[in-house]
């Protein structure tokens, strides 16, 4: 177990975080993450598909501005905890 498991999620995974959710429409989002149905990488951690970034959206999601976190490719570093 490490230190970060210990600590809850920042963005609860609900599905209306889901709906908010602009990974579907980011230019990394690829169809491996499509067909897994991989989404809220804020909350549900990092993607288990081979990742290229071709650009970020984290900085105007709707998501993100709501609880206020800073930072960019979930999809790359995992869920934000606290």
């Amino acid at each position: 177990m490490t230190e970060n498991d210990d600590k809850k999620l920042v963005v609860p995974p609900t599905q209306e975080n889901k709906q908010k959710c602009l990974c579907p429409d980011c230019p990394s989002y690829n169809q491996c993450m499509q067909d897994k149905g991989e989404v809220l990488f804020c909350s549900s951690g990092a993607t288990s598909c081979e990742l290229e970034k071709w650009g970020c959206p984290c900085v105007r999601c709707p998501v993100q501005l709501e609880y206020h976190n800073i930072g960019l490719f979930y999809c790359e570093k995992g869920a934000l905890k606290k």
